[in-house]
């Protein structure tokens, strides 16, 4: 989320993104699946465990998806889409993800959630 929230702001990764949008996303899911195989499950039921948290996070994803999409293709053509829901928007999941980024590699609370 950080790399896009920057670069939808700076833009300065390659025109292929979608390579490096999986390769975050394959590093993502090995560390949800070795958190599940921290949770002493048993094997049978750990590839079930995986697969179905991964499914609850796309369908959450999907979720927001298709609220957010409509709403922004009825704002893009106005005058604050770049300012206000593109790059406003972004700095937000930015700052966001920063502070995610920080709690969990520096063992840091920042925020209250």
């Amino acid at each position: 989320m950080l790399l896009t929230a920057i670069d939808n702001v700076v833009p300065f990764l390659p025109a292929r993104r979608w390579t490096i949008a999986f390769a975050f996303g394959l590093v993502h899911g090995f560390g949800f699946a070795s958190v599940l195989a921290d949770l002493d499950l048993p094997q049978s039921a750990l590839a079930l465990s995986l697969v179905g948290f991964n499914v609850g996070v796309e369908l959450g994803q999907l979720a927001l998806v298709a609220v957010l999409i409509p709403l922004a293709y009825l704002l893009r053509r106005t005058a604050l889409y770049q300012p206000v829901v593109l790059r406003g928007g972004s700095v937000a999941i930015g700052l966001l993800a920063a502070g995610w980024l920080a709690e969990r590699s520096l063992d840091l609370k920042l925020l209250p959630f």
